[in-house]
């Protein structure tokens, strides 16, 4: 293992011809990761990642992100305040894939604190308002995915069908989100470019604002709300300050109803983490999620909020809540059988790392609760705060 680094840098210079490689490090070998990861250092002074995807579901995720990247041109990214990853090479050989991307240099937000009153939590804000604003003709030119309002009510209610049909989920929680999906108020949306599989470790700071977006495989048009998702696992103070600059980046293009449904889509990830259970067989994660779910139904009745609806929405101002749907969310989004989550670890994090020294990254944090491999180990996760320098 000590020297995969080397074959991955090998790789790279395939992948990207000229590439001249005068370092490299390990960045992540994890053995619960999706991603074999390596850092190079060309000979003009670029630093680039190499990513080899373990599994099918990563490789999957890998070329979707190839058809992503090479939708946002030079005049999109333009548009955009922060830096999107830079496709050099790829390889595809028989036996397996890599991809070469321009290094972003920074840390994930999930490694730091986020004030409610900080830029960093400003800027958030206004870079998923600039995601939303893009123009949605480069996005259906390169063919991805186009999701109108009525088909993601649609999705979402067969979602729903599918976890009631496991036997498995709470009666009053499979009424409450059925009741959200019947509300036509909530789905009287202008959809609009999405990233669609936004997370916290999604963006890049350099400790001040945010310098780059990861993990762009689920990049098209479709519920705004989407995006949002993951917000509402923040501190009640920074979920607000979120939404507020989002809403002021947006103006009148923002619908009334954004928040609601994305509290739904928030509590849909406990769903998703019962599916992928149910569908994979495994008694573990099964009873992890039937666990979550009681916890998310326990609050949700002791705060009287039994409809999604505008007066119930500080529910998910609740730390407890805030705890479920995050470690939930993290779970399904990344090991959901029939649609798996992208994770954008892995692109970018701290780039004073010694690549002379090629000195093995130490493995990130196992997963709280059910074993489940994480899609990617790499990046500022993987290295954690004594990453070699």
């Amino acid at each position: 293992m000590g020297v995969q680094f080397l074959e991955l840098a090998g790789i790279a210079t395939v992948a990207v011809p000229g590439l001249d490689v005068v370092g490299a490090s390990e960045w992540t070998f994890d053995a619960t990761g999706d991603y074999d990861s390596a850092l190079l250092r060309t000979g003009d002074g670029l630093t680039a990642i190499a990513r080899r995807p373990r599994g099918e579901a990563a490789v999957q995720e890998q070329l979707a992100q190839r058809r992503a990247l090479a939708a946002i041109s030079a005049g999109v990214r333009s548009r955009l305040p922060f830096a999107v990853p830079t496709p050099l090479g790829s390889f595809t050989g028989r036996q397996q894939q890599l991809d070469v991307l321009a290094f972003i240099p920074g840390r994930t937000c999930d490694r730091v604190e986020l004030p409610h009153d900080s830029l960093l939590v400003a800027e958030i804000g206004r870079a998923i308002g600039a995601i939303h604003a893009l123009p949605k003709s480069f996005v259906v030119e390169a063919g991805l995915p186009v999701l109108g309002a009525e088909e993601a009510r649609e999705a979402t209610a067969a979602l729903i069908d599918r976890a009631v049909a496991t036997e498995r989920l709470p009666q009053a929680l499979a009424q409450r989100w059925r009741a959200a999906v019947d509300d036509d108020s909530m789905w009287g949306f202008v959809p609009s470019v999405i990233h669609g599989s936004l997370e916290r470790g999604s963006f890049v700071t350099n400790g001040a604002g945010v310098v780059g977006v990861l993990g762009w495989s689920d990049l098209g048009i479709g519920d705004p709300a989407q995006d949002m998702r993951w917000v509402q696992t923040l501190d009640g103070a920074v979920q607000r300050a979120v939404l507020d600059e989002y809403a002021d980046a947006r103006g009148a293009s923002v619908d009334r109803q954004l928040r609601q449904r994305s509290v739904l889509y928030a509590e849909l990830e406990l769903a998703r983490w019962l599916l992928h259970g149910a569908e994979s067989g495994d008694e573990t994660v099964i009873a992890d999620a039937e666990q979550l779910l009681d916890g998310l139904l326990t609050r949700v009745r002791q705060l009287g909020a039994a409809e999604l609806r505008h007066e119930t929405l500080p529910v998910l101002d609740v730390i407890e809540v805030q705890e479920l749907l995050a470690e939930a969310g993290t779970k399904a989004r990344h090991h959901e059988a029939n649609l798996p989550r992208r994770s954008a670890a892995g692109e970018t994090g701290e780039v004073d790392v010694d690549l002379d020294d090629a000195v093995p990254a130490a493995p990130g944090p196992g997963t709280a609760g059910a074993e489940a491999p994480r899609r990617d180990a790499s990046g500022p996760d993987a290295s954690g705060p004594d990453a070699p320098r």
